[in-house]
């Protein structure tokens, strides 16, 4: 096995989780920077906006780090046929797909 691919299948399955959170705005806990509070529940407007990327990095990582835990253990003919390239596959698509989808921000903004 190569010592990349379990890094390659963290690496893809964080993107993906990541982005699924992000688009289904799967925030189990909010942070409000303001106050300084985590919450599982929605505060009143009076503490400020609340920051989901927290909980998209952390349920990013432990999805990431449990399919990197399984890659780990994989046998080495396996391991081999699916080669360090092809598990490289799924970030570099899901990070030009989010580049795609998220271009507004790189673009300029036309003037009316």
């Amino acid at each position: 096995m190569s010592k990349l691919f379990p890094l390659g299948v963290f690496a893809g399955v964080f993107a993906a989780v990541y982005y699924a959170c992000f688009v289904f705005n799967y925030t189990p806990y909010r942070y409000y920077p303001l106050n300084g509070d985590i919450s599982a529940v929605d505060l009143p407007r009076t503490a400020g906006p609340a920051m989901g990327w927290f909980t998209w990095i952390v349920v990013g990582s432990l999805a990431g780090l449990v399919a990197a835990a399984v890659a780990y253990v994989v046998p080495k003919s396996a391991s081999e046929k699916i080669g360090a390239v092809m598990s490289w596959a799924i970030p570099l698509g899901v990070t030009l797909w989010i580049l795609y989808v998220e271009k507004h921000w790189f673009l300029p903004t036309p003037t009316p």
